[in-house]
Formats: structure tokens, sequence, C-alpha cells
């Protein structure tokens, strides 16, 4: 007994401080899963985005082919060098192709 006449509960007070240790950590995980939640949304939708802005156009952009002197500055540029040329996906594919159908 105290000097009160109040006893004092020790196994109580240690399962007060755990209980607010246990909350502290769970909002702490939450806090963490949530940034990890919305930093994978915002890596998605950067990488999604530029895909995905084309088809939300109004006004579909036409197709342009390249012009003959546009063609003969690649080709001349193409001559002057060696190694091997990947083609990344645009264009009209005479270049690559080697088509002359200008």
């Amino acid at each position: 007994m105290s000097e009160f006449g109040i006893e004092s509960n020790h196994p109580t007070e240690t399962y007060k401080q755990g209980s607010a240790g246990e909350s502290a950590f769970k909002k702490r995980l939450g806090i963490i899963a949530t940034c990890v939640v919305g930093g994978s949304l915002v890596a998605l939708y950067a990488v999604t985005g530029p895909f995905v802005a084309p088809a939300l156009r109004k006004v579909c952009l036409p197709f342009v082919p390249a012009t003959r002197t546009q063609i003969e500055n690649v080709l001349k540029v193409l001559k002057t060098r060696s190694g091997s040329l990947a083609d990344i996906g645009s264009g009209d594919g005479r270049i690559v192709t080697g088509k002359k159908s200008f």
C-alpha cells in the first residue's frame, strides 16, 4: 500500500505502456504501408501515363510520312556509321526496311 491507501498495480501499468508502444508501432506501420502504396501508384502512373495519354486526346493527330529529304539525310548519316542499328518502332518503316518508295 502507498501512503495514500491506494495499492499500486504494477502489471496494469506495464500493460498500459505496452499498449501505447504497440499502438505507436501500428501507426508507424500504417504510415509506411500508405507510403508504399502511394509511391507504387505514382510510379505506375508515371510509367503508363505517356502510353495512355494519346488515346485520351479529343483530336487525333494525322499520320505524316517522312519526306524524301528526311529519308536521304537519315540514309546519309547511316552510311558513315558502323555497327548495329535498333529500330525504336516509330515512323513508316521505309528507312529500316530499305524500301525506296518515295
